[in-house]
């Protein structure tokens, strides 16, 4: 937005400053996977939008959860998406040996 916006937004009380800061970090803390640099982490899952210590990026053709890959355990056994289509290997859980899988085999890297 620009600044004479955002001043006319504010003084008509429609938002807030508050309002205003929270959009801006949750747009650091939210950031899309093509914006992600490789040695950046992601812990937060697209289903259910939780942070959590074993998310990874599955290329899946489930229909019900169409294009979100960064998934956390839970939600890859709840939607049945089988640890074959797990393309990284990038969460603390997998790297140090602890990711395991309630649906299917559990890929190894």
């Amino acid at each position: 937005m620009g600044n004479q916006l955002k001043q006319a937004l504010i003084d008509a009380g429609i938002v807030s400053k508050k309002d205003l800061e929270r959009e801006k970090i949750k747009k650091r803390h939210v950031s899309k996977s093509s914006k992600i640099r490789q040695d950046q982490i992601r812990i937060v899952c697209e289903v259910c939008d939780k942070t959590a210590p074993d998310v990874e990026r599955y290329q899946h053709k489930n229909r019900l959860i169409t294009g979100k890959e960064w998934l956390c355990i839970p939600c890859a056994d709840q939607y049945c998406i089988d640890d074959e289509f797990r393309n990284t290997h990038q969460s603390s859980h997998a790297k140090s040996g602890l990711f395991r899988r309630q649906y299917g085999r559990t890929k190894r890297f």
